[in-house]
């Protein structure tokens, strides 16, 4: 199913100039997006991921940043997102309240309040992210959005069954002098009654160092390296939500190696900052990081994406993101609307950062 409608005006000449103008660095441009002649934004009716109903007109008074984006886009979407949190960050409490940001989806089928509720508060991301209830929702936010705004969408049927494959776990060991080793191990190594404990003593024995231990998963020595009365050996965890290494609230017995795991040892009185992110082998072999804090999640090659709620890996399954039985092909165009709901700037794609909104958003509101 494809959607295709006329550009407006003004979107059609955006893409006939749009590389001169974003080079431009005349002294009378003072957007750094491309600045449209204040045409009035047509007014629509969608839900947020919390069931309300959500119209433009509401925002009267306030700047506007819109977007339009997916759930299960594997590439460019998330990187949008990221820059999102971003410049709600970047404007803080100065600006924030006059500022409402916008994520419209292209794929309504499948972004429906619950799955939007559930997806934002992972992602951090908290401004409306807006889909159709309508019985036929492709349909409906055609015309009422996509159109209207020059969004092109086709919905793109995917012919081949996909082998679903599972996640990696890994394991870092920081040893006293602060220097870190690593190693990824994949769970088909492991039984569906394997613990974090296991990946411990598999990992250790890749690694080939040398551990002592008492009782099931109370380590005393690694590499040489023994507790005292000042320090011991502590069990770590990566908080994929979070982005962050935080202390194991249960023995490493209790803990199941469910989905992915990402787990590192290290001396009690040391620094978690100290500790490697999982960048350095996440991903799989199948993307690239991006982002940090919170915001870090692996840009997945076409044809793989993320196991549920883990981020920072690459997997070939059915239900991950960026694959599924159909993909989504769409143009994608940031907008700025100011107070008056006239449509002043736009940036195509992700030719943008999150500076470079908060510029042009700074300059409508000052």
């Amino acid at each position: 199913m494809s959607f295709r409608t006329g550009f407006p005006a003004v979107l059609l000449a955006l893409a006939l100039t749009l590389a001169g103008c974003l080079e431009s660095d005349e002294a009378d441009e003072p957007f750094w997006g491309v600045e449209l002649p204040g045409e009035a934004a047509a007014d629509f009716t969608l839900v947020d991921q919390h069931g309300d109903n959500f119209s433009l007109v509401d925002t009267a008074g306030k700047v506007v940043v819109m977007t339009f984006v997916y759930t299960n886009c594997p590439d460019v979407c998330p990187a949008i997102t990221y820059q999102l949190t971003k410049l709600q960050e970047a404007l803080g409490d100065d600006y924030g309240r006059q500022v409402e940001i916008l994520s419209i989806t292209v794929d309504p089928e499948r972004d429906t309040v619950e799955h939007l509720a559930h997806w934002t508060m992972m992602r951090n991301a908290s401004w409306p992210h807006l889909t159709s209830s309508d019985a036929m929702p492709e349909m409906a936010m055609n015309s009422s959005v996509w159109g209207p705004y020059g969004i092109y969408v086709e919905k793109m049927l995917e012919e081949q069954e996909i082998e679903v494959a599972s996640a990696n776990h890994s394991l870092v060991i920081m040893l006293p002098d602060n220097s870190t080793t690593a190693v990824e191990i994949p769970s088909s190594a492991f039984d569906s009654s394997a613990t974090t404990w296991n990946l411990t003593q598999k990992g250790l024995e890749e690694l080939q160092l040398d551990y002592n231990y008492t009782g099931a998963d109370s380590i005393t020595n690694i590499s040489g390296h023994e507790t005292n009365a000042n320090w011991s050996w502590t069990l770590q965890l990566w908080n994929a939500s979070n982005g962050s290494w935080e202390p194991a609230s249960a023995n490493a017995t209790e803990i199941p190696l469910t989905d992915s795991v990402h787990a590192a040892w290290m001396p009690g009185n040391a620094n978690t900052s100290q500790l490697p992110l999982p960048s350095a082998f996440t991903c799989n072999g199948h993307g690239w990081l991006m982002g940090e804090g919170s915001g870090m999640h692996c840009m997945c090659d076409e044809g793989y994406g993320w196991p549920e709620d883990d981020w920072l890996s690459c997997v070939l399954t059915e239900g991950a993101t960026g694959y599924g039985d159909y993909g989504v092909s769409h143009s994608s165009l940031l907008y700025i609307i100011d107070q008056q709901g006239r449509l002043r700037v736009a940036w195509p794609g992700l030719e943008w950062t999150y500076r470079d909104i908060h510029h042009d958003v700074v300059l409508i509101l000052d």
